[in-house]
């Protein structure tokens, strides 16, 4: 009477007890890689696969062409590997269950030696050349010089040729390289514009470089992307893109503002700067940690206990001395610190009131 042969894990008739798990398990990677291929949304706004300017298309080109050369290494693999268990699936095996090694093959140990080297090389040349091309800055007619301040919990953006100063929002012109040096006042930050360029990290006591270049007007997202203490999650900004035009109007528009303030005002925009009252505030009307000033001056503002308030003169020097006494709606308590006389004195808290009241609303 014969005996029915079968390998571990065979049923009668060759059935294999694994291979519902097996189908399971192709089933699961299908609807993983569907799941995953659905992943990049090229409208967010801190989308990593939406090009907006020459830096990132140079590391979209990398990224493409790492891209295609895993997929074709996947699809060699895989396609070799399924290729090999359907070929060989009833082949015997050795008295002990196993497959004959393949050890002390030359031929096989220098090809899988080889290609990998290859690969790797393959893959460097490229990386390299782009790396060193977001390391220098492109030598174009249209260059503008920014420098980048990092602050806890803010980004301090100035413009030496213009001679402006904005912060959290950046304000550039279109098809205009800018050459940018960060710094950073306290902790180690990084600069980060998804859409426009990679991470390049604030340090103190060292300048690092930078560029980006914008295709077209818009607004760019970005944010600080190395962890620098409590406030690191509130630290965003902008990127404002204007044409070249608009760029112009708009730097004389803070110029104007700055002289039509007078002295008083100009003071108090410079005190504003050094106790890093905009850091938390902006004066262009974008979000940030506390109200913005621009339109505040006399406005009527909603306290969180649903009380109203004008923001007068008054009310400005109370929130300085006691930020907690009257909160914004919709702003946490507990983040502005207190200013006591030997901090600001009162006429240092006219003055930034005077620069508080030339910030009209657009």
């Amino acid at each position: 009477m014969g005996m029915d042969r079968r390998f571990p894990g065979q049923g009668p008739g060759g059935f294999h007890s694994g291979r519902l798990f097996r189908i399971l398990a192709i089933f699961a990677l299908i609807a993983m890689a569907l799941t995953l291929s659905a992943c990049g949304v090229t409208d967010d706004p801190q989308s990593t696969i939406a090009q907006g300017g020459r830096a990132n298309e140079r590391i979209w080109f990398v990224y493409n062409f790492l891209w295609i050369g895993a997929a074709i290494v996947f699809v060699l693999v895989e396609g070799l590997l399924i290729y090999t268990l359907y070929r060989f699936r009833r082949q015997p095996r050795t008295a002990h269950g196993r497959p004959v090694p393949v050890h002390g093959n030359t031929k096989l140990e220098i090809a899988w030696t080889v290609i990998p080297a290859v690969v790797l090389v393959a893959i460097g040349i490229p990386t390299l050349q782009v790396l060193a091309d977001l390391e220098s800055t492109p030598d174009d007619q249209n260059v503008m010089k920014v420098e980048v301040i990092g602050h806890q919990f803010f980004f301090e953006f100035r413009y030496p040729e213009q001679e402006l100063q904005t912060t959290n929002v950046l304000h550039i012109p279109e098809d205009t390289v800018i050459d940018i040096d960060l710094t950073s006042a306290d902790v180690i930050h990084s600069f980060w514009v998804p859409k426009l360029n990679g991470k390049t990290d604030n340090v103190p006591g060292r300048t690092n470089t930078m560029w980006i270049e914008a295709d077209e007007p818009g607004t760019y997202s970005g944010q600080c992307a190395e962890f620098c203490g409590t406030g690191h999650a509130l630290m965003k900004f902008q990127v404002e893109v204007h044409t070249q035009a608009d760029f112009d109007a708009w730097v004389q528009q803070q110029k104007d503002r700055a002289a039509g303030g007078g002295e008083e005002a100009q003071r108090g925009q410079q005190l504003a700067q050094e106790n890093n009252c905009v850091g938390c505030h902006t004066i262009d009307g974008s979000q940030a940690i506390g109200p913005t000033w621009q339109g505040l001056y006399n406005s009527e503002v909603t306290l969180a206990d649903g009380s109203t308030v004008t923001a007068d003169d008054a009310y400005i020097t109370e929130s300085i001395r006691n930020p907690n006494a009257k909160v914004h709606e919709g702003f946490p308590s507990g983040v502005m610190p207190a200013f006591d006389e030997s901090q600001l004195s009162d006429d240092d808290i006219a003055a930034i009131i005077a620069f508080i009241s030339t910030l009209s609303e657009e």
